[in-house]
């Protein structure tokens, strides 16, 4: 279910409150893109102007300069495939190429595409934006159905999760094609917690690639629904799942490896290029734990779940977001 980014259209409820400025410029074709940052980092554009502190995601043109200050560290991925780490009390000039290290393995061309989109069109979008009436509760406006929504998968088999809806006894869940096909219904006990979900049923077909499947939750009580919402889901064709589990074997190998903050902010923006909206999501939840002190990843987090129409969730990340960014400054 690949589909263009949407330009995003922001209501601002009483009290909302709109950050000045992005961390990361826009630029329609950047050169390179700031992976990941640990201590003081500073960019100096090559357009003038005084020193600003670099930030995960931060597009970077030619002739910009990139200063790491001691004790810092800066993970940079460039339009040639290259990624490349800049220690304490070091500095680089963006050029066409990095500049790399002989021998080193350089990442495809799709990848850095993708996180060029992702970069690009989330600073265009949205900004830090914080919707203080929004309720990020699990009440009657909250949206039900959580994940896999309106996104792209991997898995032929996806985990389907929903919110609990209040006074619920049973759950009914149906899935199948959205053009009308085989279906499947079962029906599920309701939990105890916030959340509830469904294994794929093992004697249930997985969903087919390249098919658009519609799935629904029906919230029930001994009297009947209480609610029913449903959402939009697809698998990628084999040979497309193939190179982007590929591709996330080779990001990893080139940004340090699962516990890299600069892998998982790679792999996170490279998923959401390719409309992989939940598997990106979980990359960014990682990458939150890994730099908890940074705001770009609640709002890389905040664009994704206004992608798929979780906008309570998208105002908590952005709540988050603009706490650190002024704390910071």
């Amino acid at each position: 279910m690949r589909k263009p980014l949407l330009c995003l259209l922001v209501l601002l409820l009483p009290g909302a409150v709109l950050a000045a400025g992005s961390p990361h410029p826009v630029a329609d074709a950047p050169i390179a893109v700031v992976a990941s940052v640990k201590g003081k980092v500073e960019v100096t554009s090559a357009r003038g102007g005084a020193p600003v502190a670099a930030a995960f995601g931060r597009a970077l043109e030619r002739g910009d300069k990139v200063s790491v200050a001691k004790g810092g560290v800066a993970t940079l991925f460039f339009g040639d495939g290259n990624v490349i780490t800049l220690a304490e009390q070091s500095s680089i000039t963006i050029g066409g190429r990095s500049g790399a290290t002989p021998g080193t393995t350089a990442l495809p061309g799709e990848v850095f595409s993708n996180v060029s989109r992702f970069v690009t069109a989330g600073s265009r979008q949205t900004g830090l934006v914080s919707m203080a009436d929004m309720r990020a509760d699990t009440d009657a406006g909250a949206p039900l159905l959580l994940a896999p929504r309106n996104t792209s998968v991997l898995d032929e088999t996806p985990v389907l999760r929903w919110r609990a809806v209040p006074g619920a006894t049973r759950y009914r869940v149906h899935v199948g094609p959205s053009a009308g096909g085989d279906a499947w219904t079962r029906e599920s006990t309701a939990s105890a917690g916030a959340e509830d979900s469904l294994a794929f049923p093992a004697d249930a077909a997985g969903l087919k690639p390249g098919v658009e499947y519609l799935w629904e939750v029906e919230a029930l009580d001994a009297k009947g629904a209480l609610r029913r919402e449903g959402a939009m889901v697809s698998v990628l064709p084999a040979d497309a799942r193939e190179s982007v589990r590929d591709n996330l074997a080779r990001i990893d190998e080139s940004a340090g490896g699962a516990k890299d903050p600069a892998a998982r902010f790679l792999a996170g923006s490279y998923l959401s290029g390719m409309g992989l909206y939940e598997d990106a999501a979980r990359q960014f939840q990682a990458l939150v734990k890994l730099a908890p002190d940074s705001p770009e990843p609640h709002e890389a987090l905040g664009n994704l779940y206004l992608h798929v129409g979780l906008s309570d969730l998208a105002a908590a990340e952005f709540q988050r977001a603009l706490a650190l960014q002024r704390k910071a400054h």
